[in-house]
């Protein structure tokens, strides 16, 4: 049978009767493997039986039945108040486990004897309080009652289940959960057997979740809120969209088709909507401007700080629209937020009127573009339109076959060989001196009663950095190096298996000053720094000088660089010989490109000797504006 569905039939607030008795919800194990589950479904009344005088035998009563606690009803009104029953959902709980259902009198049995328990422990409390006290504890009982009756059920099933000797894992689990995508598959008469019709998962609330079809109904009922409305956000790279939906579409009957916008999207209706854009990202770059000041430092450019301030007021605003929206996001079923990051994210909880726990804030479950009112108006539609997809086909589970041991070792693989405890901590200490966790490696070298003169295992991995101190030297990291002599009292002096100290293994001037500083901090007394090759003891103040004057000598000598190549390129111009190009004027001031050698300069001094050029030709501008 072909589809005869149309998408304007398919939203999910306005269902016709018969689509909607025609939905059968599918339900899934662990691979995807449908498996059918008789929960009372909505379907017993629209079935063709094969046994047309059973049918008749049965009456028209037994349409409105629960096929799962085996129980007829006179009314759809009554079968609709039974399925929300603690009866009825403990009786579908067993029945997705295995076990057999529970009358309705062994179900009041158990109710009462647990209830008659409660009550006579709390009749003894009573008789030694106030009245006044009594009936509040009464209340109190009732619920504590309640909880202790849905415990005794849940105990109830365990046992059955260990008697069954079944478990609870992900192979034996049947629901209409496990779809392994982000929908939940409906089956219909009206569409062909290798299609279904899907609906998200993030469109029901987890309350709503366990019973779709019920959900369904109410929202394409009579009964249902005529202004039933939810929230749609979008913010990312400056842009910002929001709106406030309502769940009832417009009548858009003979509309003219737009070209950017279709029908379906016209039919959308905004209560209010809101968008405007900020500067805030690097063009051609991407990436916020917080970003990355967090990853490369703050820069101090008037381009930086203009996003930075318009960081700041994107904020603002979105907040400010927020609380302008907060009638209507008070009464809002659903808050669907599509942030980028973290940071994008908080902009709509943090100091706002929506919690960040609110169990009404979802993601959009697919992919969006640039936020605008188009966009949310896509969204919603895709959101809130029942989707036509092929049905779902069984996972391939593949089995592992464990290799014998005859087999492992022709093929010459070996077991790994278990660390020692001195390797385990070895690999731990090493992590966190790559990662310059200081104080975590003091509080591990304290847990383990280990000190700085621990020897790093195995000792074939680690010959030329047998110590903590040689692999932080080696590693270049100078910050390290001081806390391990200065605070865990690691010993300069010890030597590696070709005698080189940890001083030896480092060519930065960097870790060089820090050994210098730590010898300086702790005295000649507390090792023999001759043994270790460090030099002469510096103060943070004298290495501060001495880096001062290398960065002053390297600015002089790329100083002096660009003014000898400065010099070479007059020499260069004076020298030139004019060239004839024609009748026309001659600038013989104005050198060539070609006459510009600057393939010895750095970018650096390329972009210095331009500068200079150009301050020139402006001096000369000048002068000549002055002589006129």
């Amino acid at each position: 049978m072909a589809s005869v569905l149309k998408k304007n039939d398919l939203y999910i607030f306005d269902l016709s009767k018969p689509l909607l008795d025609s939905l059968d919800l599918m339900s899934f194990d662990y691979a995807l493997r449908e498996i059918e589950v008789d929960t009372g479904s909505h379907l017993n009344e629209g079935k063709t039986f094969k046994d047309d005088q059973s049918l008749q035998q049965k009456g028209p009563s037994n349409f409105m039945r629960c096929t799962v606690c085996q129980v007829d009803f006179e009314s759809r009104d009554v079968q609709k108040a039974h399925y929300q029953t603690d009866y009825h959902l403990m009786n579908v709980k067993r029945n997705l486990r295995g076990l057999n259902i529970l009358s309705l009198s062994e179900f009041n049995e158990v109710v009462s004897k647990e209830s008659e328990s409660k009550l006579k422990d709390e009749n003894t409390e009573n008789e030694l309080s106030s009245s006044g006290e009594a009936d509040e504890s009464e209340g109190v009982s009732d619920q504590e009652s309640d909880a202790s009756v849905n415990d005794y059920m849940e105990s109830i099933i365990e046992d059955d289940m260990k008697k069954l000797s079944l478990r609870e894992d992900e192979s034996s689990v049947v629901s209409h959960l496990n779809t392994q995508s982000p929908y939940i598959f409906f089956k219909s008469n009206t569409l062909p057997k290798n299609e279904v019709l899907g609906i998200y998962k993030s469109i029901f609330s987890k309350a709503s979740l366990s019973k779709p079809y019920e959900t369904l109904e109410s929202w394409n009922s009579q009964e249902s809120p005529s202004m039933a409305i939810s929230a749609l956000f979008m913010v990312g790279g400056g842009h910002f969209a929001g709106a406030i939906v309502s769940h009832h579409r417009l009548n858009v009957k003979g509309n003219a088709h737009k070209k950017n916008e279709t029908l379906i999207e016209q039919g959308v209706n905004l209560l209010e909507h809101k968008t405007f854009h900020r500067y805030t990202t690097r063009r051609k770059q991407g990436g916020s401007q917080s970003a990355m000041d967090n990853a490369k430092g703050k820069a101090n450019s008037a381009g930086s700080a203009l996003r930075r301030y318009n960081e700041t007021a994107l904020r603002t605003d979105i907040q400010g629209v927020l609380k302008d929206w907060e009638p209507y996001l008070s009464k809002c079923e659903n808050i669907f937020i599509r942030a980028r990051n973290v940071s994008d994210r908080k902009i709509f909880t943090d100091n706002t009127i929506l919690n960040k726990d609110d169990e009404r804030i979802k993601g959009f479950p697919f992919t969006t573009s640039r936020p605008t009112v188009l966009e949310l108006k896509k969204a919603w539609c895709e959101l809130c339109y029942l989707k036509i997809i092929p049905r779902p086909e069984p996972l391939i589970i593949k089995q592992t076959v464990q290799k014998s041991e005859t087999s492992s070792k022709k093929d010459g693989t070996e077991e790994k060989q278990e660390l020692s405890p001195e390797e385990k901590q070895t690999e731990e200490i090493v992590s966190l001196i790559k990662k310059g966790r200081a104080p975590l490696l003091v509080a591990f070298l304290k847990k383990n009663k280990l000190d700085g003169r621990f020897q790093l295992k195995p000792e074939t991995k680690y010959s030329l950095a047998p110590t903590m101190l040689h692999y932080a030297s080696q590693q270049g990291m100078k910050q390290m190096v001081i806390i391990l002599i200065t605070n865990l009292k690691c010993d300069p002096t010890i030597k590696n298996r070709l005698g080189r100290t940890p001083w030896d293994l480092t060519r930065d001037d960097d870790v060089r000053h820090a050994f210098q500083i730590a010898r300086h901090t702790l005295g000649e007394s507390f090792a023999n720094w001759d043994e270790s090759h460090i030099s002469e003891p510096l103060s943070r103040e004298q290495v501060n000088e001495l880096n001062e004057l290398r960065q002053s000598a390297e600015n002089e000598r790329t100083e002096n660089m660009i003014k000898a190549e400065l010099e070479a390129a007059k020499e260069r111009h004076r020298s030139a010989k004019d060239i004839e190009r024609g009748p026309g004027k001659m600038f013989p001031n104005i050198p060539s490109v070609q006459q510009q050698n600057l393939n010895s300069l750095t970018d650096e001094q390329r972009r210095r000797l331009m500068r200079e050029q150009r301050a020139r030709a402006a001096e000369e501008r000048m002068k000549r504006s002055f002589n006129k």
